[in-house]
């Protein structure tokens, strides 16, 4: 009778007996978020696991013959139940990316979006076109994404970021110690206005709400059930918070400073409109990555 061929080694075994692979886990829970219909299960799952343990997804694969670790492994499945759940990634690893920053987020902030960095180009662009690197405020500030950015990226002498959330200031608290910018940094309470006192800035910029009430019944779950209601729900028809921008901000702006606002692609016009019945001069709409009018920019002489 022949002999069998020895045996190759099972490297797919993992080394602490009794305990998965890390492969044997990403490949389960990978299976669960397929059953629940979200997309990409096999990448979502190692995107999680990198994200939490602080790690690339290379090295998630290169790692996946070896023995996961139990509470890692409690971490992701927990996390894997979340996102089955609906919830966002960002706030399921508790982390997003937003030009160079990779910031805290969680459902107190609205998940910075690819189209609000456009926003932050537009004012650079401003900034270094004129040589206004003075003092910008940034209004509504969430987790601080806007206000970071200008401060790391630019020349500003300083940033004021304001929110009316405690909730949302203290997110981007958390970011300001994560980020630690270079120029002073100031995060102050109040709506609107409130925390600018008699101050004069070179440029403000604000990603308000701009959602009506019917719009928001309208939103995909993984933003009306997970995203702050507050940060996307403005007075009327959306137009609350943006109108009120426009009427009150040029008095906290030096002469020909600059108000660039995120606004929404369906009232971008109106909101033009609105601009220049205010008085304000040079009123442009800029579109976004997806080409949408996305921005409203405008001086006031």
């Amino acid at each position: 009778m022949p002999c069998a061929p020895p045996s190759e080694p099972n490297t797919s075994r993992p080394e602490v007996a009794g305990a998965p692979t890390l492969g044997e886990v990403l490949d389960h829970e990978a299976r669960r978020l397929a059953t629940a219909h979200v997309r990409e299960p096999r990448r979502q799952a190692a995107a999680i696991w990198a994200w939490l343990e602080n790690t690339t997804v290379g090295e998630v694969w290169l790692r996946r013959i070896g023995a996961a670790e139990p509470a890692a492994v409690e971490r992701f499945r927990a996390a894997i139940q979340r996102r089955i759940g609906g919830e966002p990634m960002p706030y399921v690893v508790g982390r997003a990316g937003f030009r160079t920053l990779s910031l805290a987020v969680d459902r107190r902030v609205l998940i910075p979006r690819p189209e609000t960095e456009g926003l932050v180009d537009h004012v650079l662009a401003w900034a270094r076109d004129h040589g206004r690197y003075g003092a910008v405020a940034d209004i509504g500030t969430g987790s601080g994404c806007i206000a970071l950015s200008l401060a790391v990226e630019g020349r500003f002498e300083r940033v004021v970021a304001t929110d009316v959330s405690d909730d949302a200031l203290a997110v981007a608290r958390e970011n300001l110690a994560l980020i630690g910018p270079a120029v002073p940094f100031e995060l102050r309470q109040g709506a609107l206005f409130e925390p600018l006192a008699d101050e004069s800035f070179d440029a403000m910029v604000s990603n308000p709400p701009y959602v009506s009430e019917s719009e928001f019944a309208e939103l995909e779950d993984s933003v009306r059930l997970f995203e702050p209601r507050s940060a996307l729900v403005s007075d009327g028809d959306g137009m609350g918070h943006t109108e009120a921008l426009l009427a009150g901000a040029g008095a906290y702006l030096a002469n020909g400073g600059l108000l660039a606002l995120e606004v929404d692609a369906a009232r971008a016009e109106r909101t033009r409109q609105v601009a220049l019945d205010l008085g304000w001069s040079d009123v442009r709409i800029e579109h976004d990555l997806f080409g949408r009018p996305r921005y409203l920019l405008a001086n006031r002489e």
